[in-house]
């Protein structure tokens, strides 16, 4: 009987430890920096990661609910998995602490939208206010490339490589697609983010006035509004790309930035940076493009990139085009997460998803707003 025993507590261990072992690989497999043969390996062995599209009402108090319920399982990963175990292994305690007093400083609307949000999906209110300024706290540090492009007819074509640490190997799992609707005080919006987060990435409203996000530099660990928080309120509230730019150029204080912005039906297009002194400049297009590569490893000078020199040597007309651009070798890095083209014009969404880097994989197509919202 004891043998037995033995036997099956021998079995037990060896094959919780085999699914350990199977788990690790996984996991190393799927971090951005591992072996690209192993973990294109990996990826033909698991099902195909498709982005979620959650349409939220204009009343924050719902819209968090919602979200939410939604997203629950996601959101719970992601607090338990990233927020606590990544963004807050120094101090998690005093993150979360920090991240409260920031939206007590803010709009209360936030914090309605925010506290829903952790109600409905069971996680910690100040655990998700940390996963929305987690930057702006000066906790980590990013680099993305985007470039934007004025077509013939006016329009534009806003594209963004979203370039992250992969939320500890889940974040190519859970890219979402967030559309709020409209009020009479507020624009409807579609913005892409994780499950979790109440602020933008990416964002475009209904008029066709666009936002991506870049990270310039280290935040000094003081802030008055969470910049991915702003970028979603200047959506909401900016018709034009004149009121936006007023908005961007006074930010208020906190962490560097850079911003590229476009009016869809204006055609103008500018970048907006802001140094670590607080300064912020706008950058002018040059014969109706411009771009930003402010990654860690090209240094300060962004001026003259990779991104733009490539982009500068294709006729930029089409998503397509725009696509080449955002997959070329030298453009594309490794920890790429999603890849996202705004088209006002035609009412779409481009996104590449999934795969890590995801601009190599498929860009599936979806609707920017119902068509009651695109006005």
């Amino acid at each position: 009987m004891e043998t037995v025993l033995k036997k099956n507590r021998f079995r037990k261990v060896l094959r919780y430890g085999l699914f350990a072992l199977l788990a690790m690989i996984i996991v190393m497999a799927l971090v951005p920096n591992g072996p690209a043969t192993f973990r294109k390996w990996v990826w033909s062995w698991l099902p195909e990661p498709v982005p979620r599209v959650v349409d939220l009402p204009a009343n924050p108090a719902i819209m968090g609910k919602i979200h939410g319920e939604k997203m629950k399982y996601s959101i719970l990963l992601l607090e338990q998995l990233y927020i606590k175990n990544i963004i807050g292994q120094n101090d998690y305690s005093g993150s979360r602490k920090k991240a409260a007093t920031l939206f007590d400083l803010i709009n209360p609307r936030w914090k309605v939208e925010v506290s829903a949000l952790a109600t409905a999906s069971g996680a910690d209110v100040q655990a998700l206010m940390l996963g929305n300024s987690f930057l702006d706290l000066g906790i980590t540090g990013t680099g993305c490339r985007q470039v934007l492009a004025a077509r013939a007819d006016g329009s534009v074509l806003h594209a963004h490589n979203l370039d992250w640490d992969n939320l500890g190997g889940i974040g190519n799992y859970i890219v979402t697609i967030f559309r709020t609707a409209g009020t009479p005080k507020r624009l409807a919006t579609t913005y892409m983010a994780f499950p979790g987060m109440i602020g933008a990435l990416d964002v475009i409203n209904s008029q066709g006035v666009a936002m991506s996000f870049n990270q310039v530099g280290f935040s000094k660990g003081y802030s008055q509004m969470p910049v991915f928080l702003k970028m979603r309120e200047i959506a909401e509230t900016c018709h034009t790309f004149e009121a936006a730019e007023a908005e961007l150029l006074n930010v208020p204080e906190g962490m560097p930035f850079c911003i590229g912005l476009s009016d869809a039906k204006s055609g103008k297009i500018a970048v907006f940076e802001r140094n670590r002194r607080g300064e912020i400049s706008k950058r002018e297009p040059l014969n109706g493009l411009i771009s930003a590569d402010n990654t860690l490893q090209f240094g300060v000078n962004i001026e003259r990139n990779s991104v733009d020199k490539i982009a500068r040597a294709v006729a930029m007309d089409t998503p397509e085009a725009v696509m080449k651009i955002l997959r070329h070798p030298d453009v594309l890095l490794d920890c790429n997460i999603y890849s996202v083209i705004f088209d006002w014009r035609n009412n779409t969404i481009y996104l590449a998803s999934g795969q890590v880097p995801a601009a190599l994989g498929k860009y599936r197509k979806y609707p920017l707003f119902l068509k009651t919202e695109n006005n």
